[in-house]
């Protein structure tokens, strides 16, 4: 028998998602600063795992592509970027790599995104734009292979450009909290490291400013798989 109130459950959910989705989500364009520091974070996180070449490795929230086009300046294979931007994903496409248009905390068996597949995972600048964080990262343990790596980049809270009120962020957690939430859904963490530095801005009077930024930086292995059915 049909139970009408887990069906119109469902609904809201979809609901809510598109209204997230269509309403604050938006492209954010090419980035210098972003490029350097992907570049910088591929060099001393990613190049250490001496990960093979073809090696399934997953971008999700993959921006503008940076990332992708470190790995493939490194002859790996098998990358494939996640965006939410069709905008993206076509620019990524047509430099000859990989982008498809998906929710990136709901990745479709569908599409081959199977069960403890995924070699590598790269996460930058991206778990802050879930909803919902741990669904994210229960995610990303169905579809990492046992011992299987991620690379986690967010901004800190209570920072000077106030991230927590950018209108696609919605998770900008403390790191007690990332902690908790990593270990509580399957992973252990290698390292936790901040980074600090400057950059310009413009302040609402138009004017240059230099302010304070702090990202956290965390490598994880995938320690355990969930038992969820």
């Amino acid at each position: 028998m049909l139970d009408i109130n887990n069906t119109l459950d469902l609904i809201k959910l979809k609901f809510y998602n598109e209204w997230l989705y269509t309403s604050h989500l938006y492209d954010e364009g090419e980035s210098a600063l972003h490029q350097q520091l992907t570049s910088d974070m591929v060099e001393k996180y990613v190049d250490p795992l001496n990960l093979k070449k073809d090696a399934n490795i997953l971008d999700i929230g993959c921006g503008y592509g940076y990332f992708l086009d470190e790995m493939k300046e490194r002859e790996y294979t098998n990358v494939t970027g996640i965006t939410l931007s069709e905008g993206n994903a076509n620019i990524i496409n047509s430099k000859g790599l990989v982008a498809k248009v998906y929710d990136p905390t709901f990745l479709p068996q569908a599409d081959g995104f199977d069960d403890e597949t995924a070699d590598f995972i790269f996460l930058r600048h991206s778990l802050q734009h879930s909803p919902y964080p741990i669904f994210s990262l229960t995610e990303y343990n169905r579809l990492l292979k046992q011992f299987g790596k991620m690379y986690i980049e967010v901004p800190a809270p209570g920072g000077e450009r106030r991230h927590e009120y950018n209108q696609n962020h919605y998770s900008i957690l403390g790191p007690a909290q990332l902690e908790a939430l990593l270990v509580r859904t399957g992973f252990k963490i290698d390292s936790f490291n901040n980074m600090e530095f400057e950059l310009s801005t413009t302040n609402p009077e138009g004017e240059e400013v230099k302010v304070k930024e702090q990202y956290y930086c965390i490598l994880v292995t995938k320690q355990r798989p969930l038992d969820i059915k």
